[in-house]
């Protein structure tokens, strides 16, 4: 009986132990506190121009593009290609579907562009690699910078878009 009691005693003890560690961990977590804002921030309405010491220095803005999807069978097609305004240079564009040229511009003003071109021929059915020649001229033909974008171009009488 003796050793039955130490026994609990001693379980006690240590439940009682326990429990005081308990509540003096979680008693000496710092309380939570929400956070405050930044009264400092503004509104937000957008980009703000940047200054850029090189603001000065005529540059060259080429148009990207993705993809494009021509209709078969025909010659004429709808495209998006331009010079930007901000360009101080003429662009001549050639198109290239699989390292064939199907058209070409003339010498393109910034602010000018084509929203329909005339290929010299239809391009085949299907998925194709396609890139967009820009080359960049000043105005007395000297040659500048120009760019290869390349893009992906699909020709037919169904388009698939998976999600």
């Amino acid at each position: 009986m003796k050793k039955k009691r130490l026994f609990i005693i001693i379980i006690l003890l240590l439940a009682l132990s326990a429990g005081i560690a308990i509540f003096l961990h979680f008693h000496n977590q710092p309380s939570h506190n929400p956070l405050s804002s930044d009264d400092s921030a503004d509104d937000w309405s957008g980009e703000q121009e940047l200054y850029n010491p090189q603001d000065d220095v005529p540059t060259i803005e080429i148009p990207g593009i993705v993809s494009l999807v021509f209709s078969p069978d025909e010659t004429k097609q709808k495209v998006n290609f331009h010079n930007p305004k901000i360009n101080s240079c003429l662009f001549r564009m050639t198109l290239y579907v699989d390292e064939k040229q199907y058209w070409q511009s003339g010498y393109v003003e910034p602010g000018k562009g084509f929203y329909e071109i005339e290929l010299t021929e239809p391009v085949p059915v299907g998925s194709h690699e396609a890139y967009l020649l820009y080359e960049c001229f000043k105005e007395d033909g000297t040659v500048l910078n120009g760019a290869h974008v390349i893009f992906s171009l699909t020709v037919g009488k169904y388009v698939f878009l998976l999600f």
